[in-house]
């Protein structure tokens, strides 16, 4: 599986049990229409502006999820190439968020690691 397609069965996965559930369909919106991809610099923006109140207000789950969708967004932007990328070691971060989310709003780390587990 690809790191696009993980992203995308992850986002899925966590529909259900994230606390901003606009902000989780619009992420998916994003990573599910390619031609949305050099846009997402933007995307990171937003949700970034979101983390940052949700870490003022001491909101655990939310911070957690827009960790989560903040590096989404920037590995979407890189597979752009992008000539002004984020971080070359974004990919990398979104497992690791995506178990500490799972972590957080309670949905099985199993099912984290079966989304990125080789066929």
């Amino acid at each position: 599986m690809s790191c696009i397609a993980d992203i995308q069965a992850l986002l899925d996965l966590f529909e259900s049990k994230v606390p901003d559930h606009d902000s989780n369909r619009l992420v998916v919106k994003f990573a599910h229409d390619k031609s949305r991809w050099y846009k997402a610099h933007g995307l990171f923006t937003t949700i970034r502006d979101r983390n940052l109140k949700a870490i003022k207000d001491g909101n655990k789950d939310k911070e957690c999820q827009y960790y989560f969708e903040e590096v989404c967004a920037k590995t979407l932007y890189n597979v752009t190439r992008s000539s002004a990328p984020f971080d070359p070691d974004s990919p990398y971060w979104v497992i690791k968020n995506a178990l500490v989310l799972a972590k957080q709003i309670d949905v099985p780390i199993e099912h984290v690691v079966e989304v990125d587990a080789p066929n």
